[in-house]
């Protein structure tokens, strides 16, 4: 199944083959001292790989070692989808059943063609959060065994890991029983321990500056191969801009240290250690689109290679912005395998015996084909037996029918935006937020949510029926919602506060439209004009409104600061009940679910 990719660059000091990806010139100088380049993965599966047919002359006496890794998984044990990889598009990619086959496949390619038996398997954070029912259900306890039979080693933390307070995510990595609060299907799943290592090296406690669960900043790993030995490091770290992705509660004992600086730190521990070879496994986002490699990564290791030139990071598994990449930043190779196990990376690495330095890498990134796209490839028995348990325990719940659509056809999410960053699910769940406070009797005005919050399409079945499980995909976080009062300046503050990080984060708005249009500004790409309410009348910057968010907005999360400290009127309840309950309602009236017309937001020259 070999694909039809092109190759694809960003920047060459010379054309030619270097660790896995032809390079071809297109001129991007980062830095008298540090390139980036980029390029497109050529194969579906790395059987057909040619660099994976045989180890080079050069290697022939280095150490082979295998990273396979996975970033982002979110408790999609059956999650299918399209997903990009370089300039190819796969359908229906994906389930951790067929992912647990292909990195099985993936490993024993490795160990034939190089006798090696050094394979990590390694995921590089939000694993859980964010999940449909058969792992949110479970307290994505079902998840940790489907990690657990897949033979995962190793782990960092992502943000979504502190979705219900680190010590939930330790309980269940680590197998112990839930409080006697826990839902019944929760007590009654079985609790075993992940065995992943969790290495975190920049989240600290705020009393003790100690990592928190005897979690490790780095692990140490030795490799053999025909009597020879070598160590290799592995630094984990957490996203610095956590406290914009959580809730104050949950991450307010801790500190997380600048990214780079902490790899510099740790890169040189090692190597006193006589480790000189390291790999990152950091949730910092990436991608590589239009031959081109951009994203926080890039500018950490940048950063790294100002602050320690010489440092020994060979690869970095990188997490968080769900995109595609494969890449080198100055020396160090950088893979992102998308998100929801529709992807995997495979990274062939060589090290030198006597130097301990990584001497070769060679990264790819593949997709998990769909039974139709490679019918060979079959299940892995074990792991979907995990996946068709979860389901059964939880099927009862997730079936249940809560409402209706006029038609017969998925309502879609966030991967299905407008030019305008507008989507008919996302703008369903927060006119659902405002009925759920005008019914609480709050007499709220507006309603906004984040986007991020707004995590699948909503799917209705062929009898135009919404189930339960369909719901809560769209909402799986339970956050709370609040009416808090704004000033009409505020509220422009907030909507503005989306076109100032390259709209990476952005709104769904209920009881209002504005207008937007392009600015000189380059920090602020557009800039809202006029404000008006459903009935027409305009939004006055002086006057005081009433406004639903969730409470990781009221943070300040995704970096909407206008929301952070407005005065609180009181709550609805979760953003996941108030949206089941507004299904229901609209067809307990006898109307049925429709998507919004997306007219909410309008460029204007």
């Amino acid at each position: 199944m070999k694909s039809n990719f092109v190759k694809a660059v960003t920047r060459v000091v010379m054309s030619g083959i270097v660790a896995g990806i032809t390079f071809t010139s297109g001129a991007l100088l980062v830095s008298a001292d540090v390139a980036v380049t980029s390029g497109s993965d050529n194969y579906a599966k790395p059987s057909f790989e040619p660099e994976y047919q045989q180890v080079s002359k050069k290697n022939t006496n280095d150490i082979a070692v295998q990273v396979l890794g996975i970033n982002d998984l979110h408790g999609g044990l059956d999650t299918t989808g399209e997903v990009a990889i370089g300039d190819k598009t796969y359908a229906n990619a994906g389930t951790v059943s067929r992912l647990a086959t292909y990195l099985n496949q993936a490993q024993s390619q490795f160990k034939k063609v190089t006798k090696s038996d050094n394979t990590l398997r390694i995921e590089a954070g939000d694993i859980v959060g964010a999940s449909p029912a058969n792992s949110s259900l479970l307290a994505h306890e079902s998840t940790m065994h489907a990690l657990k039979a897949m033979k995962f080693q190793v782990g960092t933390l992502g943000n979504h890991e502190f979705d219900h307070g680190l010590p939930e995510f330790n309980r269940i990595l680590t197998g112990q029983k839930p409080g006697k609060t826990a839902d019944t299907l929760v007590k009654k799943y079985p609790h075993r321990n992940s065995g992943i290592d969790m290495v975190v090296a920049n989240v600290v406690n705020k009393k003790d500056d100690k990592i928190p669960y005897g979690y490790k900043p780095y692990l140490i790993k030795t490799v053999n191969q025909n009597g020879k030995k070598a160590k290799i490091g592995i630094i984990g770290l957490e996203t610095s801009t956590l406290p914009s992705l959580t809730l104050y509660d949950n991450y307010k004992d801790y500190k997380v240290l600048d990214e780079a600086q902490t790899i510099a730190k740790y890169d040189k521990v090692l190597r006193d250690k006589g480790v000189n070879a390291v790999i990152v496994v950091g949730h910092t986002g990436v991608k590589t689109e239009n031959k081109v490699t951009t994203g926080p990564t890039v500018d950490i290791l940048k950063k790294v290679n100002t602050l320690a030139p010489d440092n020994a990071v060979g690869l970095y598994l990188a997490a968080h912005s769900h995109q595609y990449a494969n890449a080198k930043v100055g020396n160090t190779h950088v893979v992102q395998a998308v998100y929801t196990g529709k992807a995997y990376d495979n990274s062939w690495c060589y090290v030198n015996p006597k130097t301990g330095k990584f001497t070769n890498v060679i990264p790819h990134v593949y997709p998990v084909l769909s039974a139709k796209d490679d019918p060979k490839t079959t299940d892995d028995q074990s792991v979907a037996e995990i996946v068709k348990d979860a389901d059964k325990r939880v099927n009862k719940k997730v079936n249940q029918v809560i409402g209706y659509a006029a038609k017969a056809e998925t309502i879609t999410g966030r991967l299905h935006n407008n030019a305008n960053k507008e989507n008919a699910a996302g703008e369903l769940v927060v006119d659902g937020q405002l009925f759920g406070a005008q019914k609480a009797k709050l007499k709220p005005d507006f309603a906004f949510t984040n986007t991020g919050g707004v995590r699948a399409d909503l799917i209705v079945n062929k009898r135009q029926a919404i189930t339960w499980g369909s719901a809560v995909a769209v909402q799986p976080f339970g956050n709370i919602l609040q009416v808090v009062t704004m000033t009409g300046s505020q509220i422009r503050q907030a909507l503005n506060q989306q076109y100032d990080e390259n709209q990476q984060y952005y709104l769904q708005v209920s009881g209002l439209k504005y207008t937007y249009q392009k600015s000189t500004d380059t920090k602020q790409l557009y800039n809202v004009k006029d404000i008006v309410d459903n009935h027409g009348n305009a939004v006055t910057d002086t006057q005081s409104y009433r406004v639903v968010i969730n409470d990781f907005l009221h943070g300040g999360g995704d970096n909407f600061t206008a929301f952070k400290g407005t005065k609180l009127v009181g709550a609805v309840g979760t953003d996941t009940d108030t949206f089941v309950n507004y299904i229901q309602t609209m067809t307990s009236t006898a109307k049925k679910v429709v998507p919004p017309v997306l007219d909410r937001k309008t460029l204007i020259q």
